[in-house]
């Protein structure tokens, strides 16, 4: 067996979606390669503080370590890839480059090279930084599947907070019914999209994609930060997914040192006991009872020796919690 690693497909360039030009693509051929004259780009170079960045990046993650290392490289040979910005009412937006932008700052360049492009609407705009975004070969689980949808929800023209649960209908359509027999027109259609876009997106089937990969998206926190940082690998977050969630923190802790294997064995020892269930519940219940009342207001109207005393009962309470001592006599169960 070849120990290569599988690449990402190239993505070819067609028309925008949205184009009044644009015609269907054949596959697999994409979206957003601007072809038309309404949509093409000129190239220049642009002062660095003229570009300002988008609020929604579909490359949210960047490594301090992997800054410094392009920053250094901008610094030895300028930068080799023009970053990709939105020209509209005298602004620059930057549509993709955020982190060669940023190094071009940190390596002091005053100027950068851009591609320019104009007339472009919210959708197209989103199309080609996730287009652009995807190509990275570097790119994280977490950030790959959220540059997919973005893509796919720009093509088939459905809103991201609609697109999983479209997603997953079309794939148990085509589970249960490969020759989509007295399916709706509109899902015949939504189906056909799919497949003509999603072999120059990703590897595999999109019916691949939506059972394996779509569900990073609904990891969560800390293990999606985690992912979407290169801290913890995918396979390794969804066996932890599956403990407790007063467990997580732990095994994200313990997970760079086991294999999956140890990992997922871990998991299962973790499993809570009814007890176990019962106890933190009342434990979440007066936790929650004592937050309140440990107000800046409550404590202020307390005598200082009863100050004192809760101090005391919150550093013991440490002193267990953190192993530095045990507590001095079992209490019965309530």
């Amino acid at each position: 067996m070849s120990s290569q690693k599988k690449t990402r497909p190239k993505m070819q360039i067609g028309p925008l979606n949205g184009s009044s030009e644009a015609q269907a693509p054949s596959p697999p051929t994409l979206i957003a390669g601007f072809t038309s004259t309404q949509h093409q780009s000129q190239q220049r170079e642009l002062r660095v503080d003229d570009i300002r960045p988008r609020s929604h990046q579909p490359r949210r993650t960047f490594l301090p370590d992997s800054i410094e290392q392009l920053t250094q490289s901008v610094r030895t040979h300028g930068i080799l890839q023009p970053l990709s910005v939105h020209h509209q009412s005298g602004q620059y937006e930057l549509i993709a480059g955020e982190r060669r932008l940023r190094a071009a700052r940190a390596a002091g360049l005053a100027e950068v090279p851009v591609r320019i492009f104009e007339n472009l609407s919210d959708s197209q705009i989103q199309q080609l930084a996730a287009l652009e975004n995807l190509q990275r070969e570097d790119l994280n689980p977490v950030d790959e599947a959220d540059a997919v949808m973005d893509i796919l929800s720009a093509e088939l023209e459905v809103p991201r907070e609609r697109l999983t649960g479209r997603l997953e209908r079309w794939r148990t359509l085509v589970m249960r019914n490969p020759h989509l027999i007295d399916v709706p027109e509109d899902d015949k259609r939504g189906i056909a999209l799919i497949e003509r876009t999603f072999p120059s997106l990703s590897r595999g089937s999109w019916t691949s994609f939506v059972a394996n990969r779509l569900p990073v998206l609904r990891l969560p926190e800390p293990l999606i930060s985690a992912v979407r940082a290169g801290e913890l690998e995918y396979t390794k977050a969804v066996a932890i997914k599956s403990a407790a969630p007063i467990f997580h923190v732990m095994l994200l802790e313990q997970a760079h040192t086991m294999s999956i294997h140890e990992l997922r064995k871990a998991v299962k020892e973790s499993r809570l006991t009814p007890t176990d269930k019962e106890d933190f519940q009342k434990y979440n219940a007066q936790f929650n009872r004592l937050r309140h009342r440990l107000s800046n207001a409550n404590i202020l109207k307390l005598h200082q020796d009863e100050r004192d005393y809760i101090l005391k009962l919150l550093d013991e309470a440490t002193a267990v919690l953190e192993g530095k001592t045990k507590a001095k006599k079992k209490i019965p169960r309530l």
